[in-house]
């Protein structure tokens, strides 16, 4: 878990002020976890990258879960 605070630490900081945000689709594999989340179907990156964070430290044993991350690995 500390690697991922981490690198969401690292994330912020190194995140451009006022850039633009170019919004990332959620794939359709993760959209079930999405749902249970109350996430948009995109995201911005921060907020990807966030998510991707959050989805290591979940449980495999939920079939959502690991089909996102399957389809996460794949990309």
């Amino acid at each position: 878990m500390a690697h991922a605070l981490a690198a969401i630490a690292l994330v912020l900081l190194s995140r451009p002020l006022g850039a633009a945000e170019q919004r990332e689709r959620i794939p359709d594999a993760c959209r079930e976890l999405a749902n249970r989340a109350g996430l948009p179907l995109t995201l911005t990156h921060f907020e990807a990258v966030r998510a991707i964070a959050y989805l290591r430290l979940m449980s495999s044993r939920d079939p959502a879960v690991l089909r996102c991350q399957r389809a996460m690995s794949g990309r």
